[in-house]
């Protein structure tokens, strides 16, 4: 074992040295130094630009065909990694048409490299091969080339001009980056336009697309300003997100029948009149020049140069990403029903005047920026304010923010330079969210201006929080508003089924709405799968306590709603079911109930447990069952009775005659009879 272990040994110690026998060989001949790659070729792998003291700098570099180094010819196959990087005298670079290969970076970053001048048999070129030479106005590419890849020719801002001498296959992403180009045909042989491939390319003004394109990917155009002209075949099937975006020049685009595919934002803040869509188009469609999806539920963009004012269709259920981005409309109708604005729905546009219907859930990230609105009342149902939503809307002076609203993100009102008087409407102060001070969601505010106005009752608390340090004036409204002291089962709970809400308030209460409009979603609480029951929600009072459930299909007992087990559930009871004395409603509240997977008993049969009367007594017999609930209800769903842990048989007592609902709970389970006294 001893000898085995010595030879462990030995061959540790030699690994390093075979290793560096395995390293490649490079040597330099005329200040190009090359780098043997295979046993005949060679790769160029730098250039020596350090010069002795009055020793003549080398401006153009001719690369020879062949090399020889210990007596032995090379040919030069490829131009390596960084090989040309950062050089400051080289004004040209000639190849020999030995080299098929240019690498990632090869020719890089030069300040002077005016000229490249690439070899005839090439082809291949690197992730930024040619990148960032901003002195090259010109390229010829060769014909062996099929493919243009990721940042090729990226940055390169004096690139005016390129030819290609055969057709290729896919242009890569941000490959044409802020090149100076002014026109370019794109044969049909390539299939593909990669992410940014021609984004800032500030001369683009036209692009002809052959007949065989299938895809332009996320900002394929972007902020190409002058793009004035630009032709989309049919074979075209994918326009990727923001695809192009802030091409103002841009007056006219026709969508081919065969697009099944159009990003977000795609055409957003364009100079298009009015969109075209060609019949047949299963991914969107044109309404008055306005586009739509194909389904018409969502707003996808909106002509910056159309009408003043305009009203969304009715069908309508959100407004996409940057669809009305920098346009020159100043009012829009929107129609109950609709549910979200997307990020940047209405940035940077002349909008001084929106209506928020109840539908509405959602208001992305600056989503209202930079507009003109004066007054803004927020949507009732919203949860949260989120980043830059109405930052920079310098004409702000008055926000009301409604109870359900948890949360105000960073930036969301930065810079509402006019903002005077802010309402918050809930009992809870909402989360003011930010990470430093200079995003700070009222940040860039004369905070002395502003009066924040509060529910009566609540002054402490906004005053105890983060609004407090954010504001000096803050006082209580006349008007208070009701939030739950307590909530039955609690908040988070884990639940086999959704039966009695009881919510208890910090004063006695008197039921408004006896049938309120309780919504419950499954997995997500602004996009959830609504679960209906059938018989509605009912509601009763009593003292501080309002009982809170889903009836049967008559609307005279409880129909708990099975929950499966694992998934997320919401709840939300609507504001104003409630009052106390002083007139002050409840405000929404939302629960958030979890799924419990269901164990023991599976249902509750009537021959084990039934309800006989005798001598004016509710007899509830409960057979082998033990450890149950055992509830009287009147026809309102107020609760009469209720005997916990109750096992063999339980009696109730009514006052009067009538139909009364007895509920018994086992488990996960329940069983409701109908009694007449």
């Amino acid at each position: 074992m001893k000898k085995f272990a010595t030879l462990f040994v030995v061959l540790a110690t030699l690994w390093p040295f075979a290793s560096s026998a395995q390293e490649a060989t490079t040597f330099e001949v005329n200040r190009i130094q090359y780098t043997v790659t295979g046993e005949n070729t060679v790769g160029v792998s730098d250039f020596n630009e350090n010069y002795e003291e009055g020793e003549s700098k080398v401006t153009e570099v001719v690369i020879p065909a062949t090399v020889s180094y210990e007596g032995k010819d090379y040919t030069v196959t490829s131009i390596e990694q960084y090989a040309f990087r950062w050089t400051s005298d080289i004004t040209k670079i000639e190849m020999p048409n030995t080299v098929t290969t240019l690498k990632d970076n090869a020719i890089y970053y030069n300040y002077d490299l005016a000229e490249v001048v690439l070899s005839e048999n090439l082809t291949s070129l690197g992730r930024y091969a040619l990148a960032s030479n901003s002195q090259i106005t010109s390229l010829a590419i060769p014909a062996g080339v099929t493919e243009i890849p990721e940042s090729c020719f990226f940055n390169s801002s004096g690139l005016t001009h390129i030819t290609f001498a055969s057709d290729y296959t896919s242009i890569g992403g941000g490959a044409f980056y802020k090149t100076a180009i002014s026109e370019i045909n794109i044969p049909g042989s390539c299939k593909s336009i990669g992410t940014n491939a021609f984004q800032l390319c500030p001369n683009l003004a036209k692009v002809t697309l052959g007949e065989g394109v299938d895809s332009l990917a996320k900002g394929a155009f972007r902020e190409c300003a002058k793009l004035a002209s630009i032709n989309l075949p049919s074979s075209l099937r994918k326009i990727g997100a923001y695809a192009f975006l802030d091409n103002t020049s841009l007056t006219s685009v026709t969508i081919p029948a065969g697009v099944s595919e159009v990003g977000d934002a795609a055409f957003s803040n364009t100079g298009v009149t009015a969109f075209a869509v060609e019949a047949g188009n299963t991914a969107c469609k044109a309404v008055d020049g306005v586009l739509y999806s194909a389904d018409g539920r969502v707003l996808m963009a909106y002509p910056n140069q159309a009408a003043a004012e305009y009203t969304i269709a009715n069908d309508c259920l959100g407004v996409g990403e940057g669809a009305f981005s920098h346009a020159k409309v100043q009012k829009v109708i929107v129609p109950e029903g609709l549910r979200a604005f997307d990020d940047n729905a209405f940035s940077e546009s002349a909008l001084a005047e929106i209506n928020f219907p109840s539908s509405v859930v959602l208001l992305g990230n600056q989503a209202f920026a930079k507009t003109q609105l004066t007054t803004l009342v927020l949507p009732e149902n919203i949860t949260a304010v989120y980043e830059g939503t109405f930052a920079q809307c310098e004409a702000l002076k008055s926000v009301t923010i409604p109870a359900g609203v948890r949360s105000i993100g960073a930036y969301a009102f930065n810079g509402c330079s006019a903002l005077t008087e802010v309402f918050c409407l809930g009992a809870n102060p909402p989360l003011l969210d930010y990470d430093e001070g200079y995003d700070h969601p009222f940040g860039n505010i004369e905070a002395s201006q502003v009066t924040v106005y509060v529910p009566k009752g609540t002054l402490s608390d906004y005053e105890n929080s983060e609004w407090g340090y954010q504001f000096d004036n803050i006082v209580e409204s006349a008007t208070g508003v009701l939030a739950p002291e307590s909530v039955l089962p609690a908040n988070d709970s884990e639940l086999e089924s959704l039966g009695t809400l009881e919510i208890t308030f910090a004063t006695d209460v008197t039921l408004v709405e006896q049938f309120p409009a309780v919504t419950v979603v499954k997995g997500q609480e602004l996009a959830g799968e609504p679960v209906v029951n059938e018989g509605g929600w009912m509601a009763y009072a009593s003292g501080q306590t309002v009982n809170v459930f889903p009836a049967d299909e008559y609307q005279e007992g409880v129909q708990p709603i099975a929950l499966e087990g694992g998934e997320e559930y919401y709840v939300t009871i609507p504001a104003g079911i409630v009052e106390n004395a002083d007139g002050f409603l409840n405000q929404k509240i939302v629960l958030h109930f979890t799924g419990k997977e269901q164990s023991g008993i599976a249902q509750v049969e009537s021959n084990e447990c039934f309800v006989t009367q005798n001598a004016g007594l509710l007899q509830v017999v409960l057979g082998s069952l033990s450890n149950c609930t055992v509830e009287l209800f009147n026809t309102t769903g107020h609760l009469l009775d209720r005997i916990d842990g109750a096992q063999g048989s339980v009696s109730f007592q009514p006052a009067a005659s009538g139909l009364y609902i007895v509920r018994v709970t086992s488990g996960n389970t329940s069983k409701t009879f109908k009694v007449v006294k």
